[in-house]
């Protein structure tokens, strides 16, 4: 066994539905926040098309995702072959990371961001490097005075996960002109199609000016599809080609692939979701208690407090599941009864 492995410990999904009435009494039905899903679910033509799609499934699903990779080719107006498949970002994060990674390198991360980052690095014995969050941002001045000439890898989460904060095109193009070209830099930007912001980075626009730029979207948040594990990067052909030497030659599901051919189709739903997510978005802050919120461009909001077991155990109370951090509680943006829970369980918790 590697013996960094010893350093890590199995991701820990949360109690299932069950298991926590079990624990707390609450006899209603949770509502499941914790994970940033879709919570009106992705749209009813992926039921329709995958109920008639159950033939041929003793045979592989296609290697290359052909299909899918063309119509996010036209969706983005970038070519095949800068479009890399995979099954979830959890995989392609896996794999951009066996892809640039040594025992050698280093990588460059925040202390307050998706944890598959530092997990990878770990695995793959590469030095890591984080940097603490900056106001609940990713301090990129901070980061770029980290790069040494043994840097291979930047993550970045933008929108971030957990804190919901974004950062500029500016920042984003100001940082990518200072860091070196053989240094691959990552923006995750897993909850894009949640943001608002204007000044908020055409990451697409700046893959053809830094080739050293890999940019992760996916189907599991805004598109309804997590159980599906469908996601996907865009970078230059080089980068492609090299992760199609690490991954599995059968990836994503032939299930899988057409689910999320027919949600991209349908941006109509995608779009009511997004206003929808917006308008409960825009009732939570309003509120008075929104002074523990830190601002938030995606499907949840993270609330600050030095007491995130309280508040979860409060959340629970009012049968909402969601996401405890050292220094506060992440909760999905869910439908409007959902919210209405939360809502009672935060006015009972801040006395508002």
């Amino acid at each position: 066994m590697k013996p960094q492995l010893k350093e890590l410990q199995v991701y820990a999904a949360g109690l299932s539905d069950e298991a926590l009435k079990r624990k707390t009494g609450y006899e209603g039905e949770f509502s499941r926040l914790a994970s940033n899903e879709n919570p009106i679910g992705p749209t009813p033509k992926v039921q329709e098309v995958l109920s008639t799609a159950l033939t041929g499934l003793n045979y592989y699903p296609d290697p290359e995702a052909h299909h899918l990779k063309e119509k996010l080719s036209a969706f983005y107006d970038v070519p095949t072959e800068q479009i890399f498949v995979g099954a979830g970002l959890d995989e392609v994060i896996m794999l951009i990371s066996r892809a640039v990674l040594s025992q050698n390198s280093e990588v460059i991360t925040s202390e307050g961001t998706f944890i598959q980052y530092t997990t990878h690095a770990l695995i793959e014995g590469t030095q890591l490097i984080t940097v603490p969050l900056k106001q609940g941002m990713f301090d990129l001045d901070a980061m770029l005075g980290e790069v040494s000439d043994n840097t291979n890898l930047i993550w970045i989460c933008n929108p971030n996960n957990p804190t919901g904060t974004y950062l500029s095109e500016e920042a984003i193009r100001t940082f990518l002109n200072q860091v070196p070209k053989e240094v691959s830099v990552v923006l995750d930007e897993a909850y894009f199609e949640f943001v608002e912001a204007t000044d908020y980075p055409d990451s697409v626009q700046l893959l053809k000016e830094f080739p050293n730029l890999i940019v992760l979207r996916t189907f599991s948040k805004a598109y309804g599809l997590a159980a599906m594990r469908v996601g996907y990067a865009m970078t230059s052909k080089e980068y492609v080609s090299e992760f199609n030497k690490v991954k599995l030659p059968f990836n994503v599901t032939t299930l899988s692939l057409l689910a999320a051919e027919v949600a991209l189709e349908d941006q109509a739903h995608l779009q009511a979701y997004i206003a929808s997510n917006k308008a409960e978005r825009d009732i939570f802050f309003s509120k008075p208690y929104s002074e523990h919120f830190l601002p938030s461009q995606t499907n949840f909001i993270f609330i600050m407090t030095d007491k995130p077991q309280v508040l979860f155990d409060t959340l629970i109370k009012y049968g909402v599941i969601s996401r405890p951090m050292p220094n506060g509680v992440r909760v999905t943006i869910g439908t409007h009864e959902d919210n209405k829970k939360i809502d009672v369980a935060l006015t009972e918790f801040f006395g508002a």
